[in-house]
């Protein structure tokens, strides 16, 4: 697939500050397979919603002090938890039949974002947290994505067909950072990882904030004309 033909399959949303990514669709969901959340190994132990790191805890719960403010589709009851330790900082995995949070917790940075969708979604396409932080359009982002199990590594295609590199997944993660230009991310690995294509038109979200400063999160959603429906993020 050509990087334009890849680029117009992709709606792009802005969302400043702290995000959470919220699918409509929620699509059939498995059940707890093999003592971790289906396809992702990574999610391997059963806590707590309350004993969640804080980074991705608030994609799970209420408002403190307001009512109905749970998203319907959380649930409630312990979710799955998995983390990954990299050498700036650790992604963390959280999410149960209904629902799966990434996030990552930079080390010396306060807040962060989570990123969240159905696990089918999460399962056909990934999850991804796309964030930029500093003065003016971006020069870089930060890119955090949840990979299913069977997806070795993702294969960056720039424009002109031409792969760029090749980013490995860590227990179902990948974490790289990218200047602004449009990218393909094509999965390696077994039959379900090679039909894995997810696009990023980053040259085109450089351009939509030249705001002062600060931090924020990219939404890139795929809008599938056939159906009507949408799949996010």
């Amino acid at each position: 697939m050509s990087i334009d033909r890849a680029m117009s399959r992709w709606r792009l949303g802005v969302i400043v500050g702290l995000v959470l990514i919220a699918c409509g669709a929620l699509g059939a969901s498995a059940a707890a397979d093999g003592g971790h959340l289906p396809g992702f190994s990574v999610a391997d132990k059963r806590v707590a919603i309350t004993k969640l790191p804080e980074a991705i805890r608030f994609s799970f719960m209420r408002i403190p002090g307001e009512k109905g403010t749970r998203l319907p589709q959380v649930g409630h009851g312990p979710v799955w938890f998995g983390e990954v330790e990299r050498p700036k900082g650790t992604i963390y995995v959280a999410g149960n039949e209904r629902w799966v949070c990434l996030s990552e917790a930079r080390v010396g940075e306060s807040g962060g974002s989570s990123s969240c969708t159905a696990p089918a979604a999460a399962r056909e396409f990934g999850l991804l947290d796309v964030s930029a932080c500093g003065k003016g359009p971006p020069r870089h982002f930060r890119v955090v994505a949840l990979m299913p199990d069977g997806v070795d590594a993702v294969e960056l295609e720039k424009a002109g067909g031409k792969i760029g590199r090749t980013v490995p997944a860590i227990e179902n993660t990948l974490a790289f950072t990218i200047g602004r230009e449009n990218v393909v991310l094509h999965g390696t690995g077994d039959s379900a990882a090679e039909a894995l294509e997810r696009g990023l038109p980053l040259a085109q979200a450089a351009k939509l904030l030249p705001g002062k400063g600060g931090c924020a999160s990219y939404i890139f959603a795929e809008a599938r004309r056939s159906s009507g429906a949408e799949r996010a993020p």
